[in-house]
């Protein structure tokens, strides 16, 4: 198939080239035919028949700000088209008193999960695209300092605070690498973003996702770009199988099936949201708070002990000597703050370093630090 665009032409005038395929009336319109003949002498220029096929038209470039959500969004594009050809399915069974669980039992776990594996592939709605139209952008900035826009040397300083708590050799080298990696990606997005690939965002109430939203849309503001931008936020809830209802705190929480069930939230990104959100990042920008939170659907900067009290709440009803997973999990799970564990580790930390508890057995080597016992000092 020959293909070739037509300048100068409108829709009323179209310039016509005999024996084209697709023919440009302008940069944006496209009319389609087989026998066409000249109402107009004009310039025709080759291009490339691929751009044509495509009918100008590209892969959505996907937006996340967690690397769970990237994972499990790069895993779903693709899953569940074709035939379920099965796969490695892995079941953790507890039983009380920690007692072993028998062959019957295992089996029939297993079981279970390989039936629960084949009905997400077959009922779920595949997403289009490559993995390498998916962007993540997990800066943490819900916390810290934001004086550096996101992607400097202090966003660099927060994120090797966060890793500390993890067993990486170079803290300030994976930091590092976080941001050029950012930077990086970042940059190529803008290019495909003004070359006229659109954009989705996904995003929830979780303090990272929405100030992630802010951050972005504040670089895609000044561009004054044409090119769509989508964006689909996660429910508060949700129905799911057997009547019951599903709360989920962010992306992160998604299965790879999952994602293509969203797509009807889908909605369009009009200039006056766009302005807001930017207008809203210079506002976080401005007050550079060392904690950001939501409160009733809003960001609202906040002092570093906010999330104490829950912490504090949880502690005195524990016994003297406790694991601190124990602690974490339990302000985790019964609040559903929206974030992580590493801001409520950090907190553990400081009352730890205040005195207000000691470490009497540090975590096996090998894993991360929060993984140890602590035992109060003041009753």
């Amino acid at each position: 198939m020959d293909a070739h665009f037509l300048y100068g032409a409108n829709k009323e005038d179209i310039l016509c080239a005999r024996g084209c395929d697709i023919i440009c009336s302008d940069e944006s319109d496209l009319v389609w035919d087989t026998d066409i003949f000249d109402r107009k002498q004009g310039e025709c220029v080759d291009l490339w028949a691929e751009m044509f096929q495509k009918e100008r038209k590209f892969d959505m470039l996907e937006i996340v700000f967690g690397e769970s959500a990237c994972g499990s969004l790069k895993a779903a594009q693709g899953y569940g088209k074709g035939k379920y050809l099965g796969g490695a399915v892995s079941v953790i069974l507890h039983k009380e008193n920690d007692a072993v669980p028998t062959a019957e039992e295992v089996q029939a776990a297993q079981t279970a999960a390989e039936e629960r594996a084949r009905q997400a592939w077959e009922t779920a709605v595949p997403m289009e695209g490559e993995n390498t139209d998916v962007y993540c952008f997990a800066l943490a900035l819900s916390v810290g300092d934001l004086s550096d826009d996101g992607i400097g040397a202090q966003r660099s300083k927060v994120l090797g605070q966060m890793l500390t708590r993890y067993d990486i050799e170079d803290i300030e080298a994976e930091a590092q690498r976080k941001i050029k990696k950012t930077r990086q990606d970042l940059s190529e997005l803008m290019q495909r973003y003004t070359a006229g690939e659109p954009i989705r965002i996904w995003y929830s109430d979780n303090p990272d996702e929405l100030c992630g939203l802010y951050w972005l849309m504040a670089r895609l503001e000044p561009l004054k770009c044409q090119t769509a931008v989508y964006m689909v936020k996660l429910p508060a809830w949700e129905y799911g199988a057997e009547n019951t209802v599903v709360q989920k705190l962010s992306w992160g929480e998604t299965a790879s099936g999952e994602w293509g069930r969203y797509l009807s939230l889908q909605e369009k990104v009009e200039p006056a949201f766009l302005s807001a959100c930017a207008s809203c990042w210079k506002q976080l920008k401005e007050k550079n708070a060392p904690l950001r939170v939501v409160l009733n659907g809003r960001i609202q900067n906040a002092p570093e002990d906010f999330y104490d009290s829950f912490i504090l709440r949880e502690l005195w009803i524990l016994p003297d000597t406790f694991r601190m997973p124990v602690l974490i999990g339990n302000v985790l799970g019964k609040y559903q703050l929206g974030i992580g564990l590493d801001w409520i580790a950090r907190r553990i930390e400081k009352m730890i370093g205040d005195g207000l508890l000691e470490v009497v057995e540090a975590a096996p080597e090998g894993q991360e630090n929060y993984r140890c016992v602590l035992r109060k000092t003041i009753k």
